[in-house]
């Protein structure tokens, strides 16, 4: 090989070298390759290195006091087990012993083998739900007519109501215990104050008061959560009204449901109820409304003075667990609630409550350590006495009586 071909096979290799010496990634490459290096190896291999990490810090910074060093400690350790136990977003754990978000309406193939949960307890209605018209209290009782003696009503049907529905998922939930009720507390920043008879805890914040209930076994009513102010809060500006203050409210304290609602108002002079009412997702038919003892639209309530939130009460976070059962049909539905009264002739001198709407609804049937939300059909109309408008409803069971134990 001659001279000059060794000279250009030198010249050659030294670019080929200044080449790769002066190649440098794209800027942000070798972060965005940590991060998912880092994103694929194992939960517990992450917050062991960053335990590690904390630890060699703390060994750089001798001057840190002891007693500051284990306070700091004690919050890393809570806070890395509260990350990953999955509380207040979505994360697993027992039905008794979490409290974890899991109620934004199964899809069709995660429910449970239909009947898994047996005979179900049937729904019913507090007697006070008999109302004045266009009243939110229960009306007084007449003289001589019992309200609440729903067998002392004719009943006449003149509405419609089209219900062909193979089935309807049942939703069951296990009582939460008093450790996840400190865990949920906890979560809001609440210390620990007392166990009132009734309730899973009473809980104090810097600015509120927050109560936990137990299951109320009558009228029913799920567990829930009540939070009271200890000092005025502050108004919170929001340009969409008091639903917007409302929601703006329960998500700076981490109360934003996570199941399907729509929201209602109810203004009485500068106090607004604002409910965010709770839907559960009915296969073929779209949503169901969760009603109350009484038969009003329930969910979570934030009551407002002006725009300034003063209280709010609403269902604890659960897990719920959904099976499918068969349901009746509309014209069942129908039969149903007019065979609840006795006829017309041994109810000659008894009121007659025209029915003109009907809905598929859940409600909450208590039932011990395990509860249910159960469909149902709520009919609704009106009947006078002495000159009076009132409100009637009507629940009827909307599970097939062969899964019914009552």
């Amino acid at each position: 090989m001659s001279d000059t071909e060794d000279l250009e096979l030198e010249a050659l290799q030294r670019q080929l070298d200044d080449a790769f010496e002066t190649t440098r990634p794209r800027p942000g490459f070798e972060d965005e390759l940590w991060t998912r290096m880092q994103a694929h190896r194992p939960a517990t291999s992450r917050l062991r290195d960053a335990w590690l990490g904390l630890i060699a810090g703390l060994r750089e910074v001798p001057a840190v006091p002891m007693a500051a060093v284990a306070a700091l400690l004690v919050v890393i350790i809570g806070a890395s087990l509260f990350a990953y136990s999955g509380l207040g977003r979505g994360g697993g754990g027992s039905a008794g012993t979490s409290l974890a978000i899991n109620q934004a309406g199964p899809q069709s193939d995660r429910l449970a083998p239909p009947g898994a949960f047996g005979l179900l307890p049937g729904p019913v209605l507090n007697p006070s739900a008999d109302k004045s018209a266009g009243s939110t209290t229960p009306s007084a009782t007449q003289p001589g007519f019992d309200l609440a003696n729903s067998g002392r009503f004719t009943l006449v049907w003149k509405g419609t109501f089209a219900l062909n529905l193979p089935a309807a998922p049942v939703f069951r939930y296990q009582e939460p215990s008093t450790n996840a009720a400190d865990q949920f507390a906890t979560s809001l920043g609440a210390i620990f104050i007392s166990r009132p008879a009734g309730y899973l805890g009473a809980y104090d914040t810097t600015e509120f008061n927050v109560l936990l209930r137990r299951t109320v076994q009558s009228p029913a009513h799920e567990p829930s959560f009540a939070l009271l102010p200890l000092k005025p809060i502050a108004p919170i500006d929001a340009a969409g009204g008091p639903t917007d203050v409302a929601v703006v409210f329960l998500a700076q304290h981490s109360l934003a449901p996570m199941w399907q609602n729509t929201p209602q108002a109810v203004v009485s002079g500068d106090q607004t109820d604002v409910t965010l009412v709770r839907q559960f997702a009915v296969p073929g038919y779209g949503v169901a409304y969760l009603i109350d003892a009484a038969g009003d639209r329930s969910g979570l309530e934030v009551d407002l003075q002006g725009n300034q939130p003063i209280r709010a009460t609403g269902p604890l976070p659960l897990n719920l667990e959904p099976a499918s059962y068969p349901i009746i049909s509309g014209d069942e539905a129908v039969r149903s609630v007019l065979a609840s009264a006795p006829p017309a002739a041994a109810n000659a001198n008894a009121p007659v409550v025209t029915l003109t709407t009907a809905e598929l609804v859940y409600t909450l049937v208590a039932a011990g350590d395990h509860s249910f939300y159960e469909p149902a059909i709520l009919f609704s109309g009106t009947f006078s006495v002495q000159g009076k408008t009132y409100d009637k409803r009507i629940l009827v069971p909307a599970v097939d009586p062969s899964q019914r134990s009552s």
